[in-house]
């Protein structure tokens, strides 16, 4: 098994204003680097990853290990990470218009990012966001699959955290019955694409599974999207299904 060794990034807001600070080393070879950087933060919103590099397009890995590839991507106050993979990325940039200009990267998840943005900027929910977002996947999958027949589905994964600087959003998307039958990492109790999440009138906590076996972990379903609130001194939390 291949370690998660292909850079992390940690993404927070101090005074309003989103930073970001990521890496293109392994994490476990900064550790001193990242537990500093995550223990001095004190924000509202913190959003972290860890990145095992995906490769839908089959480029040598040299290519896809770098500062541009690495994870969290942001945009102005925006901040995302993506944990699974998009099969099609390329043909997926073709419906981003002038915003494809902006993709640094060959990172397929960064496409993904893009796409929300576009959406978002054009008046768009971040629920409607993402409910068009698998929509056009299958949309340009069923045209072009003929082309790249090794490629069995359009994605694996949509699972991502969003954040615009006031909510926090988690989406938990994917195939059951093909990613179900891979176990967690950690204690091998859970789907492997199933995110979890702690929620307290205090925190609201997401990851890619269950990290402890201390805290009250809570399964998200398949297609939930969960959006999270700071009111009063307080979170707040709304669900829904995409």
């Amino acid at each position: 098994m291949r370690l998660q060794g292909d850079g992390w990034g940690i993404g927070f807001y101090a005074n309003g204003s989103l930073e970001v600070i990521r890496s293109d080393r392994p994490v476990y070879e900064e550790r001193g680097r990242f537990m500093e950087i995550a223990e001095s933060v004190k924000s509202n919103i913190i959003v972290a990853h860890i990145r095992r590099a995906s490769n839908p397009r089959g480029l040598p890995r040299e290519k896809l290990i770098s500062i541009e590839n690495s994870q969290p991507f942001y945009y102005r106050n925006f901040v995302f990470v993506h944990n699974g993979v998009i099969m099609i990325p390329d043909e997926i940039a073709e419906l981003l218009g002038e915003w494809r200009l902006r993709v640094r990267g060959l990172n397929d998840s960064e496409v993904y990012f893009w796409y929300i943005v576009k959406e978002v900027h054009e008046g768009r929910s971040v629920r409607e966001a993402l409910k068009n977002f698998e929509g056009d996947l299958y949309r340009v999958w069923f045209r072009v699959h003929d082309k790249c027949p090794s490629k069995a589905r359009p994605y694996m994964g949509l699972n991502m955290i969003f954040s615009d600087g006031e909510k926090l959003y988690a989406f938990c998307k994917y195939d059951e019955e093909v990613d179900g039958a891979i176990r967690s990492l950690c204690y091998g109790d859970q789907p492997g694409m199933r995110m979890m999440y702690i929620a307290g009138s205090d925190k609201f906590i997401v990851s890619s599974e269950m990290t402890n076996l201390e805290d009250d972990w809570r399964p998200f379903e398949n297609g939930q999207l969960i959006i999270a609130q700071a009111k009063n001194g307080k979170i707040s939390l709304t669900k829904m299904e995409i």
